[in-house]
């Protein structure tokens, strides 16, 4: 009885955990989530993808994401749906590694030299990592192909290019037995069928293939990017994959993870590689010993270093202070973040014309949702988003709005970050066809007739 409430104690601990975590700890280190919801909340309002919004990826996470969004659609609700299937994950990492995994919680917690923390947001990235920890667990346990073949459909529609690759594991290892790649296959064109008739039903199955499939070429042609530390991780971790494939051939895990290590491609930086990471140890911990009394201790361990953490960020950062932003309560924010937003929203308030946001990384999405507008097409202003030759086609599009208000940050057209990839063309052609009306912090406000 004691054994079996320790058990599920944990599991409550983990849901508490991470969504106190994203909530506080991380919120200054949101990466992709922001835009990952926006994702979601667009649908929820019954937006169209590809269509009303650019999207890159298959629908899946968006429309799972989404579904708590229509009782409620606060990033708060996000943030409880992450929480619940990091629990979810980790029960199934607790079935492919035992008690390692207090040990993979450490590594996935500690900020430094990786960081590998990021696997935790919300999005398309993490489900892709839960469907390949579920992909390991059935192989291991040997399950239906049919499940199997399902589980890689589900990876294809969360990202088109790795859930693709690992398909190939299946048709590679069992080539000679064509019944069980058969089976495979019939489990794989289960939900790839289902979505893309619905695509079709809803006219935007030849957006979708331009954006997902034709966009590709833009996207590794524009978005190249190497951070030196994280690609030596990379090449490292790689190397030693290398190593357990010739120690252990037979291990199907080994193919899945060598093709997952697609994910980082084109740019090798602390988020992708971390992905990458986040799967390497659900391979190699599987081949680890450990004591159970890790386990109280890594509670303990992570809990004092996540407190410290957060202070330092406190520190660092200085002057943070909890606002709630319509659709983004408990936001954590520095106070000069929240005097610039301030200023905007007074200035916007009183413009008597349409306002178009050309901001970096997920700040459009932050201003769309929290006034409670649509998602559209010029929100995501980043290179390889917008199909075969996606910049003509962004550039054409500005052309046509007329009588409107842009909104610009400087900072992105000037960055000289490699792994920016903000469309500086755009920033161009409003400052070029554009009146400047006023600059507010951070952001210029330009009017075209």
């Amino acid at each position: 009885m004691v054994e079996k409430i320790r058990n599920n104690a944990k599991y409550i601990f983990f849901f508490c955990f991470f969504f106190f975590s994203l909530v506080f700890f991380y919120n200054l280190i949101r990466g992709d989530s922001y835009v990952n919801y926006g994702f979601s909340y667009a649908i929820s309002r019954g937006e169209i993808p590809y269509v009303d919004f650019n999207l890159v990826i298959p629908p899946l996470a968006p429309f799972l994401y989404s579904i708590f969004l229509y009782i409620e659609p606060s990033i708060l609700t996000f943030y409880l749906e992450q929480a619940l299937l990091l629990t979810i994950f980790f029960f199934f990492l607790f079935k492919v590694i035992k008690n390692n995994t207090w040990l993979y919680f450490i590594i996935l917690c500690i900020p430094y030299p990786v960081a590998m923390v990021s696997i935790i947001f919300p999005g398309y990235n993490f489900l892709l990592l839960f469907f390949f920890l579920l992909l390991i667990y059935c192989e291991v346990n040997k399950k239906s192909d049919y499940l199997i073949g399902f589980l890689l459909g589900l990876s294809f529609l969360t990202k088109q290019t790795v859930g693709g690759l690992l398909l190939l594991v299946s048709f590679v290892y069992l080539f000679k037995n064509y019944r069980k790649f058969f089976k495979r296959i019939v489990g794989f064109l289960i939900p790839v069928v289902g979505v893309f008739l619905v695509l079709i039903l809803n006219g935007s199955f030849l957006e979708f293939f331009d954006l997902c499939f034709l966009g590709l070429f833009d996207f590794g042609k524009d978005n190249l990017s190497i951070d030196w530390f994280y690609f030596v991780v990379f090449i490292l971790s790689f190397f030693l994959l290398i190593i357990r494939i010739i120690k252990k051939p037979k291990d199907i895990g080994n193919y899945y993870l060598l093709l997952f290590s697609s994910c980082c491609y084109p740019i090798f930086d602390y988020y992708h590689v971390s992905l990458f990471l986040g799967a390497f140890f659900i391979i190699f911990l599987q081949d680890f010993t450990i004591k159970r009394k890790i386990s109280y201790h890594a509670i303990f361990f992570v809990l004092a270093l996540s407190i410290i953490w957060f202070i330092i960020q406190n520190i660092y950062f200085s002057s943070l202070k909890i606002v709630n932003y319509t659709n983004f309560p408990w936001s954590l924010v520095s106070e000069k973040y929240y005097n610039s937003v301030k200023k905007l929203d007074y200035y916007t308030e009183k413009l008597d014309k349409d306002i178009v946001y050309l901001l970096k990384g997920s700040e459009n999405y932050f201003y769309k949702i929290k006034n409670n507008l649509d998602i559209t097409y010029f929100d995501l202003p980043n290179y390889g988003n917008y199909g075969y030759d996606g910049v003509s086609k962004f550039i054409n599009r500005l052309k046509k709005v007329k009588n409107s208000y842009f909104i610009l940050d400087k900072s992105a057209y000037l960055s000289k970050d490699s792994s920016q990839q903000y469309i500086k063309e755009a920033y161009q052609y409003v400052v070029e066809e554009g009146v400047k009306i006023k600059e507010i912090g951070y952001y210029q406000i330009y009017y075209i007739e």
